[in-house]
């Protein structure tokens, strides 16, 4: 994740993007310049100036010439999510309430999501669902797209961060962004298939994705890809972790088996063949 501030490409152009997710209800739009602001998360503007003089960004050069190149100032702090809040609604932290990708949750002293949420579906006798699981925003104030779209300037907002669950904006669409979750309810999860790793760097990483180590006999490995974790056994592990320091040890090694079966989990096998093409060809079979 970046932590640098924002830099705004404002475009004056004569054309905008339109791709619907949360549509709002269409009002008679001003007629007046349209424009387009491209926002880079983390992007550098002296080093984007730098390349644009020595002619290594020509359609960077093109779009800064048509329309303008400006420094936006990072927040206090400087932490991505925070930063694009207070571009959505012009409000400081302590009024928009994103600090940080992550906050603790006090109960179990665990980190969370600090941009949403989350509401568990409930079950009845622990099996039978009887509602939804939901996901509710924590950010603050009011969009500027929302208030745009109030007084009749239509706006298609795309993939900016801090934006799901997706709001209602008037008289335009937004399609959201960041934390917008995966199926397992992460804000992303890669896969690294690699021969090269040992069984001691398989797993989790720290940066949200998932090392596989893949062994092949006469040209074909056995792996899995990790799905959407269960919804009852995740329950029970919150339920269970929740006791904090009244954990006994038979708490834990239940636990522990609860952790094994917690994720959905798919068998992959991998064919490896090579033609006469340099590139191999992989077959992948769930």
């Amino acid at each position: 994740m970046k932590r640098a501030g924002l830099l705004l490409l404002m475009l004056l152009l004569a054309a905008g993007a339109a791709i619907t997710a949360c549509r709002g209800e269409r009002r008679s739009t001003i007629d007046a310049p349209k424009m387009v602001i491209i926002g880079f998360d983390g992007m550098d503007p002296d080093l984007v100036r730098r390349y644009i003089s020595e002619g290594r960004m020509p359609n960077m050069a093109r779009l800064a010439a048509e329309g303008g190149l400006t420094d936006l100032a990072t927040s206090h702090s400087p932490e991505s999510p925070t930063a694009w809040a207070s571009f959505a609604t012009g409000v400081q932290a302590g009024k928009h309430n994103i600090y940080d990708f992550l906050v603790r949750d006090t109960t179990t002293y665990l980190p969370d999501l600090g941009m949403v949420r989350r509401e568990p579906p409930s079950f009845l006798f622990g099996y039978i669902p009887t509602s939804r699981p939901k996901v509710h925003t924590l950010r603050g104030g009011t969009s500027f797209w929302v208030t745009a779209g109030d007084a009749g300037v239509r706006s298609s907002i795309l993939t900016v961060p801090v934006t799901f669950p997706a709001e209602k904006v008037p008289n335009g669409e937004l399609l959201s962004g960041l934390p917008l979750p995966d199926i397992r309810g992460t804000m992303g999860t890669f896969y690294y298939f690699a021969t090269d790793l040992s069984r001691y760097e398989e797993g989790n990483t720290e940066f949200g994705g998932v090392l596989k180590r893949l062994v092949f006999e006469n040209n074909i490995a056995e792996t899995e890809l990790i799905g959407p974790p269960n919804p009852v056994i995740r329950q029970k592990l919150v339920a269970m972790r929740g006791k904090g320091q009244a954990l006994t040890d038979e708490d834990r090694r239940a636990i522990a088996e609860l952790e094994v079966r917690e994720d959905v989990r798919v068998p992959m096998r991998v064919h490896w063949t090579r033609t006469g093409d340099p590139s191999p060809t992989i077959e992948l079979q769930g």
